[in-house]
């Protein structure tokens, strides 16, 4: 008995397989999460601009006055950690934040990033979407 497969039938079924490997890859990429230095440069380059300086200005104000609730609400999470430390956060166009990074983490840091991802915490719209800007906790005891 002999077994013949028709490239007919085989080609497809590969291509299948291969775009959905290929396409998987390309959703591990694009899940890697951002490096500090590469979100600090963004910042940086971000800062340099007109509408970044205004945009950071209006930020800087803005979340103290309506998003400091949830770095209240981990005050008893951050135990005797107390050090000051970055934020850095990626905002979509619509102002949610998709991306944040801290340094150096902290307690109060990590919990403060669970809180602010979430969806009912928006920022005012950046300029334009994957718009990294950063605030400064200095944090006294």
């Amino acid at each position: 008995m002999s077994c013949v497969v028709s490239i007919r039938r085989v080609f497809p079924i590969a291509l299948v397989v291969f775009l959905s490997g290929a396409l998987s890859l390309f959703l591990l990429a694009a899940e890697k999460p951002t490096s500090l230095s590469d979100a600090r440069a963004a910042v940086e380059s971000n800062l340099k601009t007109p509408e970044g300086k205004a945009y950071d200005e209006q930020l800087g104000k803005e979340f103290f006055e309506k998003h400091m609730g949830p770095l209240r609400q981990c005050k008893p999470n951050a135990g005797d950690d107390w050090r000051s430390f970055w934020i850095l956060l990626k905002l979509d166009k619509d102002g949610s934040a998709q991306e944040i990074l801290l340094y150096p983490e902290t307690k109060l840091g990590a919990c403060a990033r669970t809180a602010l991802l979430n969806v009912n915490e928006k920022f005012s719209s950046p300029p334009r979407p994957a718009y990294w800007v950063s605030v400064y906790m200095k944090l006294s005891h």
